[in-house]
């Protein structure tokens, strides 16, 4: 055999090797727990919190976890990701669709980060010069598990 076929043999083996799920033993030969398929999510920025009304964008770098890989959905009519200003919870929640993370027909566990852009915010009181707010997000599996909610730091909406 030569180099070549047998590189092309050892990947064959390793591929062929891989399982759906794997445990990852640490020092005191327990496994690690299985992540959850309810979607976890983590905050790991916001691009600021000083903006101008109605002309910057906010954008939130979100971190995820799903067990079984059901995070966002083909059908782009889908909203899979709400984020709420907390200035006014009812009437200012923005949704967005989300592509699906992993193959529909898969169950994998999944983590990644994906950016969320809010193209603008408003002044509620036309009369304030300047307000303050945060804002809550969480995202939606396939099978309609709603993820933690998390929240950023204080932001500061400008005239």
């Amino acid at each position: 055999m030569t180099y070549r076929n047998i590189f092309i043999l050892i990947i064959i083996l390793t591929l062929g090797a891989c399982t759906k799920e794997s445990t990852t033993v640490i020092d005191n030969n327990e496994p690690n727990p299985t992540i959850s398929e309810i979607p976890e999510i983590s905050l790991e920025s916001v691009s600021s919190t000083n903006v101008m009304a109605y002309v910057d964008s906010l954008a939130f770098v979100v971190k995820y976890t799903d067990g079984n890989g059901d995070l966002g959905d083909a059908d782009a009519d889908i909203m899979s990701i709400e984020i709420m200003d907390t200035r006014d919870a009812e009437n200012l929640i923005f949704k967005y669709h989300l592509s699906p993370r992993a193959p529909l027909d898969a169950e994998i566990s999944i983590t990644g980060t994906l950016e969320i852009v809010l193209q603008n915010t408003i002044l509620l009181d036309g009369n304030n010069a300047q307000e303050t707010t945060t804002f809550k997000i969480k995202m939606k599996d396939r099978a309609g598990n709603w993820s933690n909610e998390v929240e950023t730091e204080v932001i500061t909406i400008s005239n």
